[in-house]
């Protein structure tokens, strides 16, 4: 299939990955409304996402506070933060802890309609040479220089992710 073709085309049959979309935010410039629920070229944003994760990870997850959030991609599983209140990192831990096997997660902010497959398997494969505790995209468009919720982050990283939480810093 062809979602096997890509992973195997980048050499991710190795090490399994949980493709999580963290549907999380106030949605303050949005006017309230889920964004990831908003369609972009005749797709749901949520699903564009999916469609991608899909294509380069074993499994996919969604990270979701909201009630209704298990009716917004039926079949894929769905959670809550381990540690409501803690931001976009707590939905980061959330995703980490939650991953089948302690497997690595590559992370999408369910509010990226463009983020490619291509780029979520180039990730996969740097990470997963072992010798990164993740892969984060550099973008002009981030504050940070990087994009830290679209990226690979290995399951070493739950534990001091934990400690940052529980020191109150997120």
């Amino acid at each position: 299939d062809r979602a096997r073709g890509v992973r195997h085309a980048a050499g991710l049959d190795a090490m399994s990955c949980t493709g999580v979309i963290l549907a999380g935010g106030g949605a303050t410039r949005f006017g309230g409304r889920p964004k990831g629920l908003e369609m972009v070229a005749g797709a749901r944003i949520i699903e564009r996402v999916a469609r991608a994760l899909r294509m380069v990870t074993d499994e996919l997850l969604l990270v979701a506070n909201a009630p209704e959030a298990a009716d917004w991609l039926p079949g894929v599983r769905t959670v809550a933060d381990v540690r409501p209140g803690e931001g976009a990192l707590g939905g980061l831990h959330a995703a980490l802890a939650c991953a089948e096997e302690a497997s690595d997660v590559l992370v999408v902010a369910w509010d990226m309609p463009f983020v490619s497959a291509a780029l979520l398997g180039v990730m996969r494969a740097r990470g997963e040479e072992g010798d990164v505790d993740a892969v984060l995209p550099e973008s002009d468009g981030s504050r940070r220089g990087v994009e830290p919720l679209c990226a690979w982050y290995s399951a070493r990283c739950l534990p001091p992710i934990t400690a940052a939480l529980e020191a109150g810093d997120r």
